[in-house]
């Protein structure tokens, strides 16, 4: 799970840590990023002055950041991921349906990734940001991911990830956790009632290819006001599950 190197490359370690650094601080110095990664301001030099060289920083009066390279990548990976191509205009014409942020995630080194967010409805002001990662402990794609995992990896997601609390909803309990998936697999359908923020619900559902392994889930999402009472316990949940159906006919002649 970890995937940890035998032979880590130092030299490569600093660079990421610098990138990870102009992704967290913004627009640092050579001394803000030195101090961080705790190396020499020369070896920070070095390495921006490669990045710089290659398209994969910038910088402005104000200090380091990175390019827009970065987004050409993550583009090209999205792209090449089946799932994004087939579920996004079913998850679009669901948004529109629903009013309600609908989500596709995939599962990557026992974390969630967002992969497309769409919102068909203004008044609700949730991030619609791609490429965020999430625990999946506490989230509805989260669950509906695990819930369909071989069992030693849920074992390895909990060990190396841990069950952090995000509300006071959140399961932390690995065996509760464990008898919340036996439930997901059973009606097939995950519900985050609030236990990754206050005030958020979510429903989510797996989406699988061919030879019936999991490759992804959609999910909804919206104010918990809202989200109530047969909205969230039957008629979104039926939504979710033909858009998944749907999704998982198309992933079969894509």
């Amino acid at each position: 799970m970890t995937d940890k190197a035998t032979r880590p490359i130092r030299s490569d370690e600093t660079l990421l840590s610098i990138l990870e650094t102009l992704e967290t601080q913004s627009n640092p110095s050579i001394s803000d990023i030195a101090a961080s990664v705790s190396v020499s301001k020369s070896t920070v030099h070095n390495h921006l002055s490669t990045l710089r060289e290659h398209g994969y920083v910038v910088r402005s009066e104000r200090g380091y950041e990175l390019s827009l390279r970065f987004l050409e990548l993550g583009e090209s990976v999205r792209m090449d991921t089946e799932i994004y191509q087939v579920a996004r205009p079913h998850v679009d014409a669901l948004s529109r349906e629903t009013g309600l942020l609908i989500n596709v995630a995939v599962e990557e080194r026992g974390r969630g990734v967002y992969l497309y967010r769409t919102r068909g409805d203004d008044r609700i002001r949730l991030s619609t940001r791609a490429g965020a990662v999430h625990e999946l402990h506490c989230t509805a794609t989260g669950k509906s991911i695990l819930a369909h995992l071989p069992d030693d990896r849920v074992e390895s997601v909990i060990e190396t990830h841990g069950l952090p609390e995000r509300s006071e909803n959140t399961i932390t309990d690995p065996a509760e956790l464990r008898a919340e998936l036996q439930e997901v697999r059973e009606r097939g359908v995950a519900f985050d009632n609030e236990e990754f923020g206050q005030g958020l619900r979510c429903i989510g559902v797996p989406v699988f290819d061919e030879r019936e392994t999991v490759i992804g889930a959609i999910s909804a999402s919206g104010p918990a006001t809202e989200l109530v009472s047969e909205r969230f316990s039957t008629e979104l949940p039926t939504l979710l599950q033909q858009t998944s159906n749907r999704i998982e006919l198309n992933l079969r002649d894509y």
